[in-house]
């Protein structure tokens, strides 16, 4: 028989979700939520939370009935204080993952123009709060011809149109506020990039880079497990989980090649590595993995305890 280990009573326990928003909404008054922009910042998160639960009833990502997923992606936000205030990353997030959504649900279908069409409408919006996200666009492109199989000529054009709707609605309401200069300058950090120096590297935060780095160090033991045991996963699923794991590969080289963007790429690394992270715990069964992942516990909640003493003594 297979012991039910402490990882696996985690991942299908039905208190598991709960439990990590009550840890979750602690950490974020234990550093004062009562402030608006942490306020709107926890709303954001819980969002983007609860659109991971829809997302994994819609898509299956993990094989077996489990909220991992969004209580890992609360679990890590509440530990990492730099995602706590309401800020670009924290809203680009929750409209990527409301893409994933809708693009996901354009596997091998034949009539996909709707839903490429608020893909990347949803893409759209998020990057006018993060410019950079329209570097995404070309890739999920490629994913409909590779992954999902469901971009012909009316879908491509139907995702065009999507993803300038967005400005078309956003330039009129510049133009209105501060005329053609807020809407330039919009466009014009898409053509800034930063020269790759070591230099670029020496003003980061050490808590912002311990925070990536353990996020990046698990998401990557996890990723090399789900490439290696894909066979057991739907052809479907798999699709959707390569798709995932090329995208943290893009938000990770991104934070490495452009430093100067790494607190915002932060609130997507988090958001795109929970999924990841909950297939691994949630499938795995040995007594590495549950090690691993009482160790994932004891680190993050290590983080967020140095992040509280900094916040608490620096006031």
């Amino acid at each position: 028989m297979r012991k039910s280990r402490f990882q696996n009573k985690v991942a299908t326990g039905k208190f598991t979700l709960p439990v990590a928003a009550v840890f979750a909404t602690l950490l974020w008054g234990a550093e004062g939520i009562y402030t608006p922009d942490r306020l709107w910042g926890w709303v954001a998160c819980g969002l983007t939370a609860y659109l991971w639960v829809e997302t994994n009833n819609a898509h299956s990502l993990i094989r077996i009935r489990s909220r991992l997923t969004p209580a890992l992606y609360l679990f890590m936000a509440g530990c990492i204080f730099g995602l706590h205030p309401l800020q670009d990353g924290t809203l680009a997030a929750l409209f990527m993952l409301a893409s994933y959504y809708l693009l996901f649900k354009s596997y091998q279908e034949t009539e996909a123009v709707g839903l490429l069409f608020h893909a990347f409408l949803c893409l759209g919006v998020g990057s006018v709060f993060f410019p950079q996200l329209l570097y995404f666009s070309p890739f999920y492109l490629w994913y409909a011809v590779v992954y999902l199989r469901s971009l012909t000529w009316r879908t491509l054009w139907a995702a065009i149109v999507g993803l300038a709707l967005s400005y078309w609605f956003w330039a009129g309401y510049a133009l209105y506020v501060d005329g053609f200069d807020a809407f330039a300058r919009h466009f014009l950090e898409l053509a800034r990039f930063q020269p790759i120096s070591g230099a670029n590297y020496h003003h980061l935060d050490s808590m912002q880079v311990a925070s990536v780095g353990l996020v990046i160090l698990f998401t990557l033991v996890a990723a090399l497990h789900c490439l290696s045991t894909s066979f057991n996963d739907k052809i479907r699923t798999r699709m959707l989980l390569q798709c995932l794991l090329v995208q943290e590969l893009l938000i990770v080289a991104f934070m490495a090649l452009q430093p100067v963007h790494l607190s915002t790429l932060t609130g997507l690394l988090v958001m795109n590595s929970a999924p990841v992270l909950s297939h691994y715990f949630a499938l795995t069964n040995k007594r590495f993995t549950n090690i691993l992942f009482i160790l994932f516990l004891i680190l993050f909640t290590l983080l967020a305890l140095m992040n509280l003493w900094t916040r608490l003594s620096i006031s």
